[in-house]
């Protein structure tokens, strides 16, 4: 495909689907069936109201809640005069928590540096992050990430999205995340590489940028750029476009068009 912008939506396997079936000429037409009797009252459809998203990430931190932080030791260093927490420490400002082997802060934990196995996660925003070294501020509201990183957070869809990523920040407790070096991303059948990933809306919508190469099912492409939205499930895949998407009921029907829909194997 030329270099362009290419969206791909869920429905277009659908049309190209129909278009291959009526055109391949191995397919012969049925006779037209009869039309039914009308019944004598038309049931009207009764139609099933779609979920509205939710946006826990939304959701402001209580900030009058106090900042707590628990460790099994506390040290103070003079010449830093930074507080020293260790062993099992963990800091929570309303449902937010972060767990780490070490803290450091010049100001009880409003701000500090996080070092071990940094996990840092909300159940009421949904998300969770894995570091090695987390530089957080203004109580846990935004933080950087540094030592390798996994994010995983749900989308206002109810969908799982995972991002692994070499360093990263984020702003707003999961609203809002970016994450470099050596992206993957994986949200359900999808999945895709690039050198940064942008995380908004909780995992909503993904902006990915930087040598892309996205998979789902047989179907590959690659980008510049690619923005994923989960609103209307599309794909938009912009700059230097490559893709291979054979969708896999259209290679059944190339393979047996005879086997397609209400059709017969031609006599």
């Amino acid at each position: 495909m030329a270099p362009a912008a290419l969206r791909l939506g869920w429905a277009a396997v659908g049309l190209a689907l129909l278009a291959s079936a009526c055109a391949s000429p191995g397919l012969q037409a049925l006779a037209a069936p009869r039309p039914a009797a009308a019944p004598a009252s038309t049931p009207q459809p009764s139609r099933t109201p779609t979920p509205s998203p939710s946006f826990p990430q939304q959701r402001p931190m209580d900030q009058a809640l106090p900042l707590k932080v628990r460790s099994k030791g506390l040290r103070y260093d003079h010449q830093s005069d930074e507080s020293v927490f260790y062993g099992g420490v963990t800091v929570t400002q309303d449902s937010t928590t972060l767990q780490a082997r070490e803290l450091r802060s010049q100001n009880q934990g409003q701000s500090a540096v996080a070092d071990g196995g940094v996990l840092m996660f909300d159940p009421v925003r949904r998300f969770r992050v894995h570091a090695g070294r987390a530089s957080y501020a203004g109580a846990l509201r935004s933080a950087r990430l540094d030592g390798g990183l996994v994010l995983v957070s749900v989308d206002p869809y109810g969908q799982p999205i995972t991002v692994t990523g070499r360093s990263g920040s984020f702003s707003g407790v999961s609203r809002w995340a970016r994450v470099e070096g050596g992206v993957w991303v994986q949200r359900g059948a999808l999945s895709a590489t690039a050198g940064t990933a942008q995380v908004m809306d909780g995992g909503g919508r993904v902006r990915l940028d930087g040598g892309v190469r996205a998979r789902l099912g047989t179907d590959q492409a690659k980008a510049d750029r690619a923005r994923l939205d989960q609103r209307d499930r599309s794909i938009l895949l912009e700059g230097s476009v490559r893709a291979h998407i054979v969708p896999e009921d259209l290679r059944r029907a190339m393979a047996a068009p005879w086997a397609v829909g209400d059709t017969k194997e031609a006599q």
